[in-house]
């Protein structure tokens, strides 16, 4: 689905997003490293089976960074050859935004905070 927003407005939602997705590749980084703890002070297999489930998790995850950050840089690249085409009033146009990347952007962060919370438990138990 697509809609019109100003470009401004757009790009500076790129700009955000892409911060707010490195945070969260660097949040995966600390998850893993807690994860090698856990893995290492525990023996049994029923936490060893958790850890790998949580492993799967956090390379989904960052898949889906890596596939969201294509997303946004492309969409950045069209905006660019859009203003480099007719750069009068850019701050006053809209352009045709994907809704496709937005909402899925949103649900990543909202399936990304799950993740957290079940992790954080998952760690408070057994660090």
């Amino acid at each position: 689905m697509e809609t019109q927003t100003y470009i401004f407005d757009l790009h500076e939602d790129h700009v955000e997003w892409l911060k707010a997705l490195d945070f969260y590749q660097d949040e995966i980084m600390v998850f893993k490293n807690r994860l090698a703890e856990v893995s290492a002070k525990n023996t049994d297999l029923d936490i060893k089976k958790e850890v790998e489930k949580f492993q799967n998790k956090f390379i989904i995850q960052k898949d889906e960074i890596d596939n969201l950050k294509h997303y946004i840089r492309h969409s950045e690249h069209d905006i660019e050859e859009e203003v480099k085409k007719n750069p009068i009033a850019v701050d006053h146009r809209k352009t045709t935004e994907n809704l496709g990347i937005r909402d899925r952007y949103h649900m990543f962060v909202k399936l990304f905070e799950e993740l957290k919370d079940e992790f954080n438990q998952f760690v408070g138990k057994n660090l």
